[in-house]
């Protein structure tokens, strides 16, 4: 997140609470400083707390998202099943779940527009063990053929909904920026806001890492969008990444989806 346009009280506050040791330094600095910190450690940088709620389900659900993805689920039933393959971020901000049993779940974090999915990073490098598409790119299993058949799918050993509290990038009302010099009035406040998130423990894990989802542009009035766990269900085939006509290496990636606009403009 970009720092430079938050009052100086705002950045020494959460310097101290990230315990980085950078006191009195000037607004520059300190902002360069949470940057780097959150570039470091991802999503560990920007929580306050994670608190467990068990089967909790979100009081404000996407009806829309609803009709679309499934109903929510608890997130107990997702307890020893064994991810084979995922998606994530392609068309929509959900992660989608393949599981070994031949039935899958998405983990819907559409609540706020251009909200996006993201990992906590211990989750996030387990599950790059296996076979996934992220972005709209394809990469293949680091694992063998022979080693990634059945029963070698990473279990979820425990599963949980948890409330969140995260620091978030919100705009300053003007009128509330009016005890400022125009030649320092800042433009942002770093504030807190409490959000849904899916906790996941798979095998070999020593503890819960979390799913979650944040708006892509900051600062915003809401940054961060709730997650649920929906659609359980049966009737979602695997992606098959081993076409024999189009084979990928193990470890490999491979572009299914271009993202960005193929327009180009005449130099």
């Amino acid at each position: 997140m970009e720092y430079y346009r938050c009052p100086i009280e705002d950045l020494w506050r959460e310097v101290n609470r990230r315990k980085l040791g950078l006191p009195l330094r000037p607004r520059d600095e300190l902002s360069e400083a949470l940057a780097s910190d959150d570039e470091r450690r991802g999503s560990a940088a920007t929580t306050v707390e994670t608190v467990i709620q068990g089967g909790f389900v979100p009081l404000s659900i996407n009806l829309g998202h609803t009709a679309e993805f499934g109903a929510t689920v608890l997130a107990n039933q997702l307890i020893d099943e064994k991810i084979i393959y995922w998606t994530m971020n392609t068309f929509f901000p959900t992660i989608q779940l393949f599981f070994e049993s031949g039935r899958s779940c998405t983990i819907d974090g559409g609540q706020l527009p251009d909200a996006r999915i993201g990992l906590d990073s211990a989750l996030h490098f387990k599950l790059t063990d296996c076979a996934h598409e992220e972005d709209g790119r394809v990469t293949n299993s680091l694992l063998p053929p022979t080693h990634s058949g059945p029963g070698t799918g990473m279990a979820i050993k425990e599963a949980v909904i948890a409330q969140r509290t995260s620091i978030a990038l919100q705009p300053i009302h003007p009128d509330d920026a009016k005890r400022w010099t125009e030649l320092d009035r800042p433009h942002t406040r770093i504030a807190t806001e409490t959000h849904t998130v899916v906790g996941i423990r798979l095998r070999g894990m020593d503890r819960l890492a979390y799913i979650w989802a944040k708006v892509k542009n900051t600062p915003a009035t809401k940054v961060w969008s709730n997650v649920r766990i929906a659609g359980l269900r049966n009737d979602v085939p695997v992606p098959n990444v081993w076409q024999p006509e189009r084979p990928i290496k193990p470890g490999a990636e491979k572009t299914v989806v271009v993202k960005d606009s193929l327009i180009t403009r005449d130099s």
